[in-house]
C-alpha cells in the first residue's frame, strides 16, 4: 500500500532540486525547512523526533507533484524523510478555472481508493488533495518503516500520541467489541486501581468508555510549484508551506472501518521553502 501509485518511475527521475543526486558524491537539494514532533513506532522509535532535513526535491507528473523533504541526499531506500503528494496543483494554486486555496489549511489524508485489507472502499464527498508519508528507512530498517498522515487519528486522553507507561495506548474497541488490529488486549496501561475500564485515563468512576480525543492533519501552502518542468519564472517554481499531521499505521484501522479512528503513531509539525530546479536524474553509476 503506497501513496505513490500511478507515478511512472521514468518521470519520477526527471527532475530534482539541485544538481546530480548520486549517493556519497552528489550535491544536496537546496532549501529551508524543519520537521519535528513525537513518534510511537514499535521496535523502532518512541519519543521526540527531529528530522533535520537538508535535501529538497520536486517531482512533477502531469497535474500532480511530489515534494520530497529528506535528511541526506541518498536514495529513499536508505534515508529518512517526508514525501508530500499533491494530487492537483492547479486546484490549490488557483490557476484558471479554480479558486485559490493558498494560505488555507487543507486536509491531509490517505489517497482516494487506498485502504488496508478488510476496509471497504467508500465514497468520500470531500477527498483530501494532499497526502503525506514519513519514511524511516535509515533509522528503523524493520518491516514497517513508513507512517501515513490521515485526516483523523485517535489520541491518548492527554492529547498525545506517546506510549503510556511504556505500553500501547488504548483507543477503544471497534464496533462489536473487537479491538483494533494490533491492540494490546490488556490495554489498561493507565487503568486506575479502582478497576476502571482501561481507558487511557483510567476513569476514576469506572464508567463506560469515553470517545477518544482526535487529531486532524492539515497543511497550508503559501506558494506551490506549478508542476511545469520547463518553467522559467522562479516565482512559479517556489513551494513554501507548513503542516501539522497525525501519522498512523493504516493496518490498525478497525476492520470494515467501523470504530474510532486509527491510533496515532506520530505527531509532526513542519515547514519548508524551496525552488524546483530541473536537473539530471540521480543514477547509481557515473
Amino acid at each position: 500500500m503506497g501513496l505513490l501509485r500511478g507515478i511512472a518511475p521514468a518521470v519520477v527521475a526527471t527532475a530534482l532540486v539541485g544538481a546530480v543526486v548520486i549517493p556519497a558524491c552528489g550535491s544536496l537539494g537546496d532549501g529551508e525547512g524543519s520537521i519535528s514532533g513525537t513518534l510511537n513506532v514499535p521496535n523502532c522509535w518512541s519519543g521526540d523526533f527531529k528530522l533535520a532535513p537538508d535535501f529538497y526535491a520536486g517531482i512533477p507528473y502531469r497535474d500532480s507533484v511530489q515534494l520530497r523533504i529528506q535528511h541526506g541526499g541518498d536514495f529513499e531506500t536508505f534515508s529518512d524523510g517526508v514525501m508530500i503528494l499533491v494530487d492537483d496543483v492547479h486546484a490549490i494554486r488557483g490557476d484558471p478555472g479554480h479558486a485559490s486555496r493558498l494560505g488555507q489549511p487543507l486536509k491531509v489524508s490517505l489517497p482516494v481508493g487506498v485502504y488496508p485489507p478488510g476496509v471497504p472502499i467508500t465514497p468520500d464527498p470531500d477527498p483530501g488533495l494532499v497526502h503525506l508519508t514519513l519514511y524511516l528507512q535509515r533509522t528503523c530498517r524493520t518491516q514497517n518503516v513508513a507512517l501515513h498522515a490521515v485526516s483523523a487519528a485517535s489520541l491518548n486522553a492527554n492529547g498525545t500520541c506517546d506510549a503510556i507507561d511504556s505500553g500501547e495506548p488504548f483507543i477503544g474497541p471497534c464496533q462489536g467489541g473487537a479491538s483494533p488490529p494490533g491492540a494490546d488486549a490488556g490495554a489498561g496501561d493507565d487503568a486506575g486501581a479502582d478497576g476502571g475500564n482501561g481507558n487511557a485515563d483510567g476513569g476514576a468512576d469506572g464508567g463506560t468508555s469515553t470517545p477518544p480525543k482526535v487529531g486532524y492533519s492539515t497543511i497550508t501552502f503559501d506558494h506551490l510549484y506549478n508542476a511545469v518542468p520547463e518553467e522559467s519564472n522562479a516565482a512559479e517554481r517556489l513551494s513554501e508551506g507548513s503542516f501539522e499531521v497525525y501519522l498512523v499505521d493504516p493496518r490498525e484501522i478497525c476492520p470494515g472501518g467501523l470504530g474510532p479512528p486509527p491510533r496515532c503513531r506520530g505527531h509532526l509539525t513542519g515547514k519548508f521553502r524551496f525552488y524546483f530546479e530541473r536537473g539530471r536524474p540521480g543514477q547509481p553509476f557515473p
